[in-house]
């Protein structure tokens, strides 16, 4: 599944848009402030029903109107499947798909998948544990409708689970109300860490391999780093180096009972928190760069190398399938030099459809189907 059309009306800078895509590269390069960005921004709308740059409906709307749309095909061989979301200021959103209006924002999920990056992604790899949660479950979500459900289940008893904790007291009803959320949580947590777990071996050598593309010399793994990992000495995990890493199986009956005994293990300070402290909302993925903690040691160019690695992972993850992926980059060249930006656009060739920003035209590289496009003050042309 690719994008073939992309259709705005009063979206960010745009009053209409009407974009012809191709299933190989479309590159957009433009002064800043022109609207490329806002046209990646627009396909992640389709994908996931919001704006993978954190923007709320209200700031997309085009200045001095009051609902924005989004529409687009897709094109899986011979197949069609047409997209649209408006939203009208005051909070009402619709969403169809081939016409039918989905009853839930999740169902879109899935549907045309995407792989976004831009500037603000080094964070990734910068940042604190929930942005590297948050690049593992984006890609499972969209690529695995059970996990997206779990998660989801998982979040509502981490929530009710709290509110238990907090209003507990030393009374048999107060301890029955927070194992009942304690069940629930393991059930869907266990499944949540164990597919987290099932996913790491693959896409830790698929980012590898994208990282060797753009930045040969170095070695980057990453491993899974849990809340619920057994203490240092217990057989039924493999800590790695003290650091809790865990190199266990996606065995998702292991994982409910390992996260059953972490929650044994903090009962009495939960209590006193009135919080949960241990689970899937806890855990971490560990990025290293030559044996050494990537967070701790990096480079903003390293930082920079390896988080765009990880979301290129993320992408070969979700086409390995077959069903395809969109591949978003915003200005991800801009401080790669020539050759490293003609190793990334290679690689990228070869993992789906992708839709590129850049202030510079892009750098050639051979062999690579290309749409350059010039985009200025809000107009879109084929250069």
């Amino acid at each position: 599944m690719w994008l073939k059309a992309l259709r705005l009306e009063d979206f960010r800078v745009f009053a209409r848009l009407e974009l012809e895509l191709v299933p190989g590269l479309n590159f957009f390069y433009g002064p800043n402030g022109s609207g490329k960005t806002s046209i990646l921004e627009a396909v992640s709308w389709l994908a996931v029903s919001r704006s993978l740059r954190g923007a709320s409906e209200s700031e997309v709307v085009r200045w001095g109107t009051r609902r924005f749309g989004v529409g687009g095909e897709c094109a899986d061989g011979e197949r069609r499947t047409t997209i649209v979301l408006r939203y009208e200021r005051g909070g009402t959103r619709e969403v169809t798909v081939d016409g039918a209006p989905l009853a839930k924002l999740s169902e879109l999920v899935g549907v045309l998948r995407v792989s976004w990056f831009g500037p603000e992604d080094t964070a990734i790899t910068k940042g604190g544990p929930a942005e590297r949660r948050r690049l593992l479950d984006l890609a499972l979500c969209q690529a695995d409708h059970v996990y997206l459900a779990a998660l989801a289940d998982y979040r509502r008893a981490l929530r009710q689970r709290n509110e238990a904790l907090l209003a507990w007291g030393s009374d048999d009803d107060a301890d029955a109300l927070v194992d009942v959320w304690t069940e629930q949580l393991v059930r869907s947590g266990s499944r949540v860490v164990a597919t987290r777990l099932g996913f790491l071996p693959a896409f830790g050598e698929r980012v590898s391999a994208a990282h060797a593309a753009i930045a040969p010399g170095d070695s980057i793994t990453l491993s899974y780093r849990s809340s619920i990992a057994p203490p240092a000495g217990d057989a039924s995990g493999t800590p790695d180096e003290g650091r809790g890493a865990v190199e266990w199986s996606a065995d998702e009956a292991r994982t409910a009972q390992a996260f059953r005994d972490a929650l044994r293990r903090v009962a009495d300070e939960e209590r006193r928190r009135g919080l949960t402290l241990v689970g899937p909302h806890r855990d971490d993925l560990d990025v290293r760069l030559n044996e050494r903690s990537l967070r701790s040691f990096g480079s903003q160019g390293q930082h920079r190398t390896a988080a765009i690695a990880l979301k290129l992972g993320e992408a070969a993850m979700l086409a390995q399938d077959g069903r395809g992926v969109t591949v978003l980059l915003d200005d991800v060249a801009s401080e790669l030099d020539d050759r490293r930006s003609s190793a990334l656009v290679e690689f990228v060739g070869g993992v789906g459809q992708a839709l590129m920003t850049s202030t510079r035209p892009l750098p050639g590289t051979p062999g690579v189907a290309c749409a350059a496009l010039r985009v200025e003050r809000g107009e879109v042309a084929r250069a």
